[in-house]
C-alpha cells in the first residue's frame, strides 16, 4: 500500500484552494471529451479528460469533504487501490499529451491541463510511470539527456554539424546576448535543424551562443510529473545561462520544453525571471518582420501544397500563431493552405507529453495521428511544416508507419533554405 499512500498524499498536497475550486466547478458536461484527440479517434469514454483526473477528484472529496468521506465510509465510493493506479497510469501516460485543448473548450473555465499534471505527479510519487518513460527520465538525471546525449556526444555532434553544413556554432561565449538551447531530438535525429538555426542567427548578426552546461532543453521530468526532476533539469539550463551572462534564452523546436521553462520555471524558480525566455518561432518572426533577414519570395511555390501543423505548447499555449503564417505567406504564397481546424483549435499530433516515448502507447498514438492524416489529405498537402521537433518525430514516425508520401520539415529549416545571401 506504499504506492497508494504516496499517490494519495501527493494528490492531497496538490489540492489547494485553487484545485478544489476547479474540481467543484466541473458539471460533467462532457465537452472536454469531444476536444480530446484520443477520445475522438477511439471513442473510448475513459479517454475523456474529466475521467483522467478521477483519482485526484476522489482523493480530494474523500479527504476534504463530508460527502466524500461519508460515501467512502458506507461503500458508495471506494478508496484508491494499486489497481486504480496502474489503470490511471495507462490513461494519463498512454492517452494524454497534456495538450490542454480540453481546457480551451470547458464552459466552466477549468484548467484541465494543470489538473492532469497533478494526476501525473501522484502517479510519479507512486512509481507507476511507464518503464520506458522512466528509463528516459533516469538517463537524463544521470547523463544529462534522455537520448544518451552525453557531454562527449554533444560535443562531437556539434562539431560534425558545423563541419558538414559549414556553419559556425559559437560555444560558451560569455557576454553573448542570447543562449540557444537545442533539444537532443534535434541534435541526434534532426541535425539539419541545428545547422539551420545557426545559419539564420549568424545571418542576422545575432550575438548568440550555446552552453556546454545547458545543452539539453527537453525535460522528461515534466513528462513524468515530478516537480523535483523538472526543477533539476530546468536548473541546469538556468545555471548555464547565468554562467554566460546572457540576457535571453531561446528554446528551439520543442513545445513541452518551452512550456516547462517559460511558465512552470517562472513559477517554481525565481531565477528563471532573470531572463527573457522566447521560442525560436518568435525569434524567426522578429528577424523576418524587422528585415534583419531577407527571404526569397515564393521559394517553396511550385512543389505542391504546403500546410502547417500548430503545436499545442507553442501555438495554442505559447501564442506564436501568426509568425509561422506570415513567414509561409512569403515562402509559399500560392502553395500554403491551412488544415481545418487550425490555430488555437488545432488537433494535437498525438505524440507529445512523453507519449511517443512509451511503446505500449503505440495503438492510441497511431489512432490519434490518423486524425492528422485526414486533415492533411483533405487539403491535398505533400509537405507539412511545424515548429516542434517532438511533433516532427511523431509525423515522421507516422509517415513511415502508414506509408505516406509526405515531406515533413521544420519552419527554421525552410527559413534557412530561403535566405537571401
Amino acid at each position: 500500500m506504499t504506492a497508494v499512500k504516496n499517490a494519495y498524499e501527493t494528490f492531497v498536497h496538490e489540492t489547494g484552494g485553487w484545485v478544489a475550486s476547479q474540481l467543484e466547478a466541473c458539471t460533467r458536461c462532457g465537452m472536454c471529451a469531444e476536444a480530446c484527440h484520443f477520445y475522438q479517434a477511439t471513442g473510448n469514454p475513459e479517454y475523456a479528460p474529466v475521467w483522467k483526473v478521477e483519482l485526484l477528484r476522489r482523493a480530494y472529496e474523500q479527504r476534504f469533504t463530508l460527502v466524500g468521506g461519508f460515501k467512502k465510509m458506507i461503500g458508495l465510493e471506494k478508496a484508491i487501490t494499486d489497481e486504480d493506479l496502474a489503470h490511471w497510469s495507462e490513461l494519463n501516460y498512454h492517452a494524454c499529451t497534456v495538450c490542454n485543448k480540453c481546457s480551451m473548450v470547458c464552459p466552466m473555465g477549468i484548467d484541465l491541463g494543470s489538473l492532469l499534471h497533478g494526476v501525473r505527479a501522484g502517479l510519479a510519487a507512486a512509481e507507476v510511470v511507464p518503464a520506458d518513460l522512466m528509463a528516459a527520465v533516469n538517463k537524463q538525471v544521470a547523463e544529462g539527456s534522455p537520448l544518451g546525449m552525453t557531454d562527449t556526444v554533444w560535443d562531437q555532434r556539434l562539431e560534425w554539424v558545423a563541419d558538414e553544413w559549414e556553419v559556425e556554432i559559437p560555444r560558451d561565449v560569455k557576454g553573448a546576448d542570447t543562449m540557444v538551447v537545442f533539444s537532443s531530438i534535434e541534435v541526434m535525429k534532426f541535425p539539419t535543424n541545428v545547422a539551420a538555426i545557426a545559419k539564420v542567427l549568424n545571418k542576422a548578426g545575432e550575438k548568440w551562443t550555446v552552453s556546454s552546461k545547458a545543452r539539453e532543453i527537453v525535460n522528461f521530468g515534466f513528462y513524468q510529473g515530478s516537480e523535483e526532476n523538472t526543477k533539476l533539469f530546468l536548473t541546469r539550463v538556468l545555471e548555464g545561462a547565468k554562467e554566460l551572462g546572457v540576457k535571453r534564452i531561446v528554446v528551439t523546436e520543442c513545445g513541452h520544453a518551452y512550456d516547462a521553462l517559460r511558465w512552470h520555471g517562472a513559477n517554481w524558480l525565481p531565477e528563471a525571471n532573470d531572463f527573457e525566455i522566447i521560442h525560436i518561432t518568435g525569434v524567426l518572426g522578429e528577424l523576418v518582420g524587422s528585415g534583419r533577414i531577407q527571404l526569397k519570395p515564393g521559394a517553396f511555390d511550385g512543389n505542391g501544397t504546403i500546410t502547417f501543423h500548430d503545436a499545442c505548447k507553442i501555438q495554442r499555449k505559447g501564442g506564436h500563431i501568426q509568425e509561422p503564417r506570415d513567414i509561409l505567406k512569403v515562402l509559399a504564397p500560392t502553395s500554403f493552405k491551412e488544415m481545418t481546424p487550425n490555430r488555437e483549435e488545432s488537433v494535437c499530433c498525438g505524440g507529445g507529453g512523453g507519449v511517443i516515448a512509451v511503446k505500449a502507447a503505440d495503438e492510441p498514438r497511431y489512432a490519434a495521428f490518423q486524425l492528422k492524416i485526414d486533415q492533411v489529405n483533405t487539403v491535398g498537402a505533400k509537405t507539412v511544416a511545424m515548429t516542434c521537433s517532438n511533433c516532427r518525430l511523431q509525423y515522421t514516425d507516422g509517415v513511415d508507419h502508414f506509408k505516406l508520401d509526405w515531406k515533413v520539415t521544420g519552419l527554421a529549416q525552410m527559413v534557412a533554405d530561403a535566405l537571401v545571401e
